[in-house]
């Protein structure tokens, strides 16, 4: 079972964004479903929680997250367990996106089914 996530941090007003936009609107509605959009500023300007977890500093970028488990042993010996998102690849600018999009849905996600 693959455990992964697929981010991709945009602007309302970026170019660069709005042609990876109009890529993934290209794709099935499968592989699109395998994309969240996230912005990557706040209404104030400041970059979201998640975009500070993950570093991201420029848009687009697409960060593919590992969901891990976290498991900590309580004093009382109650186990008390974390979803962590684990970033393992990040890829930065459209161009780039849009070359490795197929490679990255097929690596992390059930999109395309064997034949």
């Amino acid at each position: 079972m693959k455990e992964y996530h697929i981010y991709v941090f945009t602007q309302p007003s970026c170019p660069p964004c709005q042609t990876l936009k109009d890529y993934v609107d290209c794709l099935s509605d499968k592989e699109q479903g395998e994309l969240d959009f996230v912005p990557l500023r706040t209404p104030t300007g400041n970059r979201t929680a998640l975009a500070e977890q993950f570093d991201v500093e420029k848009t687009p970028t697409l960060v593919v997250c590992h969901d891990d488990h976290n498991l900590t042993i309580q004093p009382d010996c109650y186990e008390d367990w974390d979803l962590v998102e684990v970033p393992v690849e990040t890829i930065v600018g459209a161009a780039k996106i849009i070359r490795s999009l197929d490679s990255t849905l097929d690596a992390y996600t059930y999109a395309h089914p064997p034949e």
